[in-house]
């Protein structure tokens, strides 16, 4: 008897990471791997490997963990339950006759799924690029997997909108403008590494480009214009500050001419020109402050329910309406045409986390991007992280924060496993470089 408890202690004992089983360390990269790549084209194999990424990696966190920090990480769970409930205690007692019977715990919690996925992926050197690469090949290959192949990439070229079936095609072009934003950041090392990938790299690049472009969604092509933007201006800015007085000029010109070169090609683009323009009476309006005389437009549903979003939002601003507040808008809003009304939801993340959840809940939701960010460029300036990740991270974090600014991404699985993926591979990184200087530092003779 006393045997068999101590048995039964020492399988709760933690341990080093060290010590973990290779196979487990295996299983769990693989299972990552898996959900990465099926999860576009294949979600019933997706939601096996899920499934085993997360209950290993859970088991793995806990078991051989205890080095990393993932403390506060493991606490923002906790807040996010909290916020639910209390958002949801709230509404039972303020406005019973629309608050939920029971309350939804996985709206905030689903967000983090990377805390344990991170884990594994820290397991190895090589395992990010494995994980990451897994998801853009399955995104890459999505028109012959959930698409119409060839076929559709030729009609989308003939002027027909596409999405090879990844929900719509602001979702897809979310995917494929990520993709390409990563090729853009790390095209330099891999050259470095080997001259001859700027041959796949670059047709990968044409090929993103030319999804994006023939897919004719606005806010992609606005997100990446904004992160291109804002991109040039910082390393322009950080070349003229390092650099001698006539290369500061040099670089000066350059950005201007770029600037100017790449405005002429946009309004001198007929597909980009037409598309933008068929919101003409919309933004004529806006800017005019006439919201009324919006017409009900892609752009115009959206401002209509951003602006019955609004009016929710004053009643409860702190805490929100719970899990349910989006649908409350779009059901309540009597001046809504029932068109409207059949969306469900308000194409803006950050309005329907104000509806939700209030201003508690946006802060948290951004609060993570900056305790990761803070924890990521910590791990660069001390030279534990190579700076391209950081680029991936700000780049990535301006194409997506914008994004959300048109469409309920976080409120759909293909938002969800975006986030999730990438939040893993940037986990990854800061827990195998704090690991890696903590083996360090123990090794130096005191």
């Amino acid at each position: 008897m006393i045997s068999t408890f101590s048995s039964f202690a020492n399988l709760f004992k933690r341990r080093l990471p060290e010590q973990q089983p290779t196979w487990l360390i295996l299983l769990g990269i693989l299972s990552v791997t898996v959900y990465a790549f099926s999860r576009t084209g294949f979600p019933d194999i997706a939601r096996i490997g899920s499934t085993l990424a997360i209950l290993t990696g859970l088991w793995g966190l806990f078991k051989y963990g205890k080095i990393v920090n993932s403390h506060i990480l493991l606490r923002f769970i906790w807040i996010a339950v909290i916020i639910q409930l209390t958002s949801w205690g709230l509404s039972q007692y303020v406005t019973p006759e629309w608050a939920e019977d029971i309350p939804k715990l996985d709206k905030l919690t689903r967000w983090f799924v990377f805390i344990p996925l991170a884990w594994w992926v820290a397991q190895r050197q090589s395992a990010i690029w494995l994980v990451w690469g897994a998801a853009a090949l399955g995104i890459l290959v999505s028109p012959w997997t959930t698409g119409g192949g060839f076929n559709e990439i030729i009609q989308g070229i003939n002027g027909s909108r596409i999405d090879f079936g990844i929900r719509n095609a602001q979702h897809t072009a979310l995917y494929f403008g990520t993709i390409l934003i990563a090729l853009c950041c790390f095209t330099k090392p891999l050259y470095e590494k080997n001259k001859y990938l700027l041959i796949p790299i670059g047709l990968l690049i044409v090929y993103c480009s030319l999804v994006i472009y023939i897919n004719e969604s606005r806010q992609a092509w606005l997100a990446l214009l904004v992160t291109l933007l804002s991109t040039t201006t910082y390393l322009t800015i950080k070349s003229v500050k390092k650099a001698s007085p006539k290369k500061q000029i040099l670089s000066i010109t350059l950005f201007i001419l770029g600037l100017i070169a790449l405005s002429t090609l946009l309004l001198n683009n007929d597909k980009v020109v037409s598309r933008v323009m068929v919101e003409k009476e919309a933004i004529m309006a806006v800017a005019s402050l006439n919201f009324d005389d919006v017409p009900y437009s892609s752009f115009g549903i959206r401002l209509h329910s951003w602006v019955a979003a609004t009016d929710f939002i004053k009643e409860k601003p702190l805490l929100g309406w719970g899990s349910n507040g989006r649908g409350l808008v779009m059901e309540h809003t009597t001046w809504l045409p029932n068109s409207i009304g059949d969306f469900g939801h308000l194409h803006n993340s950050y309005m329907e986390i104000l509806v939700n959840y209030g201003i508690v809940g946006l802060i948290f939701y951004f609060s993570i991007w900056i305790i990761i960010g803070k924890m990521l460029f910590k791990q660069i300036r001390e030279g534990n992280i190579k700076k391209e990740i950081g680029y991936l991270f700000a780049t990535i974090m301006c194409f997506w924060g914008v994004m959300n600014c048109f469409e309920s991404f976080m409120n759909f699985w293909t938002g969800v496993f975006y986030f999730n993926i990438f939040m893993a591979g940037i986990l990854s990184k800061i827990w195998r470089a704090s690991h890696q200087l903590n083996i360090k530092n123990h090794l130096q003779p005191n």
